[in-house]
């Protein structure tokens, strides 16, 4: 499939009477926005906002992130979720780039992340060097505000919204055209790749997991898509995984990973496609999934695989166990995480599971690092929620570093809630230090 996306660089974002892109600004009508995000009006006190790269603001608690996006030919950005279904990864694909739409809460939950728009912490995500329209917003029903369906809501909002925002730029001529394509090169005989990309699919709860064409990833069997879904569409993110290891749905649209392999297809790999595969809550679950990737990618006759790991923990029982299984079918695999060292580097074991097969293994960091952030003139959330909800990198109080949220307004936590802080999908730009 060949995929023609053209992308429109943002420059600037207001708020104005009409909804339109032109010379790089957006102009955001926020009641016609606000009316598009929420049509149900499930979610009340609606308020949209804007975070620039090198304002004093700190955003929380993010409850999903998305990239504008709108197609000429009417199918929905993303099908079968924010309209009716039909095909991802074919076709004029038009972007808004250089910004993402934010959905934030009043209270936060196990996924929730943390962005800085300067200070020491703006490096630490990507979203802290783009432009990001917010919107905020409460439940309209307050007692499922920290139940385990709260975000619902917000992240079907944040899908609206984006692909409002995108449809700004239809009938304009975009500043550039990137194809995407894996055409038949198998004249050329180079090593057949296939990339494992690990989703966030833990619960046996509708809910909670990635979406697929708008279908609840719970009890995914592993799947084999062309790349070029991925951006376009195919997987929207779910309210799962701690947010410095999350993909969120911007991540997956723009994939480092996806986008790198594509641009090496025909000069040093032959790009296979992209096989998609689950956490499993139980062993039996984990083995099944190995053993379909594995049987997927031989039957692709790969000779190379790329894992991309989503969390730790528990996910490092499939991380390990898939490769192991590719390697036993002579598939040479490197596999891509995160660590989790405890604060102290030493209170925990950095994987829960090891294989000595599994001999290639390129790591983001310690998703347990503790960071210092300074205080913020300006917050887009609510910057109590920090201590007072359930975020997995926060505390209300420590004997060893004190409560999370200082008097000062200044914050200590641990990137485990610092958005897209491990970078798992190529976005990490870490390196390592001798000692």
């Amino acid at each position: 499939m060949r995929l023609d996306v053209g992308n429109f660089y943002v420059k600037d974002i207001n708020f104005g009477d009409v909804t339109q892109f032109a010379d790089g600004v957006l102009t955001v009508n926020a009641e016609e926005a606000i009316a598009a995000l929420n049509p149900e009006g499930n979610l009340k006190n609606v308020e949209l906002d804007v975070a620039r790269p090198g304002e004093n603001v700190r955003i929380l608690p993010i409850k999903a992130a998305v990239a504008p996006r709108a197609r000429a030919d009417g199918r929905a950005a993303f099908p079968g979720y924010t309209g009716d279904m039909a095909s991802c990864g074919e076709g004029e694909l038009y972007a808004i780039e250089n910004m993402s739409v934010m959905a934030v809460g009043k209270y936060g939950g196990w996924m929730e992340g943390v962005v800085d728009m300067s200070g020491p912490g703006q490096p630490l995500s990507p979203y802290g060097n783009i432009l990001n329209l917010c919107f905020t917003a409460e439940n309209t029903d307050c007692m499922i505000d920290q139940g385990q369906h709260a975000n619902l809501h917000y992240r079907l909002g944040a899908h609206l919204l984006a692909e409002y925002i995108g449809k700004a730029v239809l009938g304009q001529s975009p500043e550039e055209w990137i194809t995407y394509d894996t055409v038949d090169i198998s004249d050329k005989k180079l090593p057949r790749v296939v990339m494992v990309q690990l989703l966030s699919t833990f619960y046996d709860i509708l809910g909670f997991d990635d979406l697929f064409y708008g279908n609840d990833c719970v009890q995914f069997v592993p799947t084999l898509i062309h790349p070029t879904e991925m951006l376009d569409g195919a997987l929207c993110s779910g309210s799962l995984i701690p947010a410095g290891q999350h993909n969120s749905t911007y991540d997956y649209q723009n994939h480092p990973m996806v986008k790198k392999l594509l641009g090496e297809h025909g000069k040093a790999i032959d790009f296979a496609g992209v096989i998609l595969t689950s956490i499993g809550p139980t062993i039996e679950r984990k083995d099944r999934a190995a053993i379909r990737v594995a049987d997927i990618a031989e039957l692709l006759d790969a000779d190379g695989a790329i894992y991309v790991q989503t969390s730790d923990g528990n996910p490092d029982i499939d991380f390990f166990k898939c490769i192991v299984a590719l390697e036993e079918k002579k598939i040479k695999t490197v596999g891509i995480c995160s660590e989790s060292t405890g604060r102290d580097g030493t209170t925990q074991p950095s994987k829960v599971m090891l294989d000595a097969r599994a001999d290639a293994i390129v790591s983001t960091g310690n998703a347990a690092e503790v960071l210092e952030l300074p205080k913020m003139e300006k917050v887009i959330g609510d910057l109590e929620s920090i201590v007072r909800d359930p975020y997995p990198g926060t505390w209300e109080d420590s004997t060893q570093f004190g409560p999370s949220l200082r008097e000062d307004g200044s914050v200590i936590m641990d990137a485990h809630s610092y958005l897209n802080n491990d970078g798992m999908s190529g976005w990490s730009d870490k390196t390592c230090k001798d000692f």
